[in-house]
């Protein structure tokens, strides 16, 4: 009976375990998938900073502002 128990208490940790890994697994995978995300919003955020700064300058440039 006791080994049993032992059996039962090591399936039961093991079970946890594996939930536990999964957990993790699926934690990682998002934490990439956000990250992937921000990189891809601040590259966009940058284009279109570049993009307002060129037709500032050849807004000053076209003597418009002045």
């Amino acid at each position: 009976m006791k080994n049993n128990v032992v059996d039962n208490l090591g399936l039961v940790l093991q079970a946890l375990s594996l939930e536990i890994l999964f957990r993790d697994y699926n934690n990682s995978d998002l934490m990439q998938e956000l990250q992937a995300q921000d990189e891809k919003y601040l590259k966009k955020i940058i284009q279109q900073n570049e993009e307002i700064k060129k037709l500032l300058v050849e807004r000053n440039t076209d003597g418009r502002d002045n």
